[in-house]
């Protein structure tokens, strides 16, 4: 890689990087994977959106997400 492709490269990485904790710091934060399956069953019965939780490696916590 040149030095260019290089630079560039890092600041893709950092962009994605970037992306994802501003979305981490969006969704809303579980101390458990307990606590966020409760949250995804109360929204399953307020809205109907299917969630599950995931463990989140940038803070640690628990989120929901629709995906798969």
């Amino acid at each position: 890689m040149a030095a260019s492709d290089i630079e560039r490269w890092f600041a893709e990485e950092q962009r994605r990087r970037d992306r994802r904790v501003q979305s981490c710091e969006r969704k809303r934060w579980f101390e458990s994977e307990a606590e966020a399956r409760a949250a995804a069953l109360l929204d399953r019965t307020r809205w109907g959106e299917r969630r599950r939780p995931y463990r989140c490696e940038l803070c640690g916590g628990w989120h929901l997400t629709s995906e798969r």
